[in-house]
């Protein structure tokens, strides 16, 4: 019973992935006279004419240069600042460790006002710079104790070890360290693909030039130029800005459920 009722639930959450992909096939008068059934002829003209007329491939490379960039500040500097919160000791280590999980509890809605203000102080408004570098800033704190939490289970005799061999303490965390802990980095990279991937109140305030827009952004001005006139672009819309996320998840699914379990081994 408890199976069929799961079974029920998972359909709940495919049910939209099912409506983009049916709807981008329909016509527009089967849009609107079947909705949600499968469609009676196949078009995948909505598909040709969404590419010539979103601007897709301009979002797209937005987005992976925003997604790439905050997973490589953040990877970077979060794994060498919970390497060191989690293995020296120094006066500021639990005031440090303190101050960054209080980044878990600020949402990034709260602080979009000042925050807009830095950015248009520091010159980057509609920049590249101006959205990865406070994403990165959001990101950097379930990374670190996500990792910290990790590198706590390590036994420190892996680093005695290197010492005695001549080894300074770079080079024990890239060539030793680092290695160790590529299974959580991996998790890492999918997990804040998938946060960035969906930002979209800052993307908003900030990229507001159309050449730094994000998919995100770029489909709400999609769908304000487009209206409710057409459904099956609109889906076959959807279905192209949510086809890489889909890709991400179908590939990183199991590490996103051992990011889950991540916090359990904290100490």
């Amino acid at each position: 019973m408890s199976r069929i009722f799961w079974i029920a639930v998972g359909c709940t959450f495919l049910f939209p992935l099912y409506w983009m992909i049916t709807m981008s096939l329909k016509s527009k008068s089967e849009a609107y006279s079947n909705p949600f059934g499968i469609p009676q002829s196949w078009r995948w003209d909505s598909f040709g004419e969404a590419l010539s007329k979103y601007h897709y491939f301009t979002y797209l490379e937005n987005s992976l240069i925003y997604t790439v960039g905050t997973i490589v500040i953040t990877l970077t500097t979060g794994s060498m600042l919970a390497y060191c919160l989690s293995r020296m000791q120094w006066k500021l280590n639990t005031s440090v460790l303190f101050y960054v999980s209080m980044g878990l509890i600020v949402p990034i809605e709260v602080v979009v006002i000042p925050l807009f203000q830095l950015i248009k102080l520091l010159h980057l408004k509609n920049s590249y710079l101006g959205l990865i570098l406070p994403y990165s800033g959001f990101a950097i704190a379930s990374c670190v104790l996500m990792l910290y939490a990790f590198l706590r289970s390590l036994p420190k005799e892996l680093e005695e070890a290197a010492c005695i061999d001549g080894t300074n303490v770079y080079q024990a965390f890239f060539k030793i360290i680092f290695p160790i802990i590529m299974p959580a980095l991996v998790t890492q990279c999918v997990l804040i693909f998938i946060r960035i991937w969906n930002e979209f109140p800052l993307a908003f305030i900030v990229a507001s030039r159309d050449q730094f827009r994000p998919l995100t952004v770029g489909l709400l001005s999609f769908f304000v130029n487009v209206g409710v006139s057409d459904w099956g672009l609109i889906g076959a819309t959807m279905f192209l800005s949510s086809l890489p996320m889909i890709i991400v998840y179908m590939v990183g699914n199991e590490k996103i459920e051992n990011a889950l379990t991540a916090g359990a081994i904290l100490k």
